[in-house]
């Protein structure tokens, strides 16, 4: 329970300030826009660093307690569409920040 509080707030504090985060998350939405029209090979490396980014909490949180973790019932399609979503709102952020949120809209419904 202190390690899934622990992550919680580091993730909250993560979302004040950007983390350096490496890979196709720390793309622009306005890019994760672009890509997504043409479903092309940066939208589909996009949208596996989110997964990745994903499992990685499922692992730190969940490891041994709950086989799907935050993933629940949802696919990958359910998560671009959330990104999709997130990216119109947000275009001036990044699939990062809407992961970050992802994930705590996903831990709320796992619990």
């Amino acid at each position: 329970m202190r390690i899934r509080a622990l992550v919680l707030v580091l993730l909250i504090a993560s979302t004040a300030e950007a983390a350096p985060i490496k890979g196709a998350g720390a793309t622009s939405c306005g890019v994760w826009i672009e890509d997504r029209k043409h479903e092309n090979n940066a939208f589909l490396t996009t949208l596996s660093w989110i997964q990745g980014f994903i499992s990685a909490y499922n692992h730190y949180v969940y490891s041994g307690k709950n086989p799907k973790g935050v993933f629940g019932s949802i696919d990958h399609n359910a998560i671009a569409v959330w990104i999709d979503n997130y990216c119109q709102q947000n275009p001036l952020s990044s699939p990062y920040e809407g992961s970050v949120l992802l994930v705590r809209e996903l831990e709320l419904r796992a619990n």
